[in-house]
């Protein structure tokens, strides 16, 4: 039991060393950044004379009083997590205000959740006004852990060597297609050839002849085309250096 936890052990740091993948582990994004919260712009600076004006409420938003009170907790949640977005600019090591603007975010995530299912025409009108994106909640949460990413680093390069051998054997395989094509062709003409002249029954038409000209008239075309290809590249290269 020992001797194969050793072998196991000794194999797994042998691979480490033999494939060339560096992890670098993603940078934090802190849950009140606009790129977690989904808010698109900053708090905008409010003129003095747009304080105190009275909002008078519209038919519409009195027929549609309940999914309006979803809209005005939103935008009033909305303005508070952009006052402590910018605070948290200037103070980005205070966790109170930290732990205050996340829960503001989870509110409002719930709010426009519910909105989304109850009025959904009115959900994109809002984040249209807010200029905000519907981030919701992950149905799970995974842990990003360094093992982990370096098994799936290490099957994406075994993946592209693979892949890599592949094209080169298929790259191969067509490149002797044309000489095995003339060969077939020269075969096929001969033999028809000399069972006519030895009055034989002649088991090679025309039609295959036609057949394998056929083929090897579009492989002439593709091969043509691959070669123009490269062509380009090199040249590509060469002025890139």
């Amino acid at each position: 039991m020992l001797r194969r936890v050793a072998c196991n052990i000794v194999q797994s740091r042998g691979i480490k060393h033999t494939v060339n993948i560096k992890w670098v582990r993603p940078e934090y994004v802190p849950a009140y950044k606009p790129e977690k919260s989904g808010d698109l712009e900053g708090m905008p600076p409010i003129p003095e004379s747009a304080l105190g004006i009275d909002y008078a409420l519209t038919e519409e938003i009195k027929e549609h009083l309940f999914s309006c009170l979803f809209i005005f907790s939103v935008a009033w949640l909305t303005a508070q997590i952009r006052y402590l977005q910018d605070t948290m600019d200037k103070f980005p090591r205070n966790s109170k205000m930290k732990q205050l603007v996340q829960e503001r975010i989870d509110r409002r995530k719930k709010l426009l959740k519910f909105l989304r299912q109850y009025d959904y025409k009115k959900f994109e009108w809002l984040l249209e006004k807010l200029n905000i994106e519907y981030k919701a909640h992950p149905e799970s949460h995974h842990k990003l852990s360094r093992k982990e990413s370096l098994r799936k680093l290490t099957e994406m390069h075994c993946e592209d060597i693979r892949k890599k051998k592949l094209d080169d054997y298929r790259n191969l395989l067509e490149s002797q297609q044309g000489p095995y094509l003339k060969q077939k062709l020269e075969a096929l003409t001969f033999i028809r050839s000399e069972q006519i002249d030895l009055q034989m029954p002649v088991t090679v038409t025309e039609q295959d002849i036609k057949k394998v000209e056929q083929m090897l008239a579009e492989w002439t075309i593709k091969d043509q085309m691959k070669q123009q290809a490269q062509k380009r590249k090199k040249i590509i290269a060469i002025d890139l250096n």
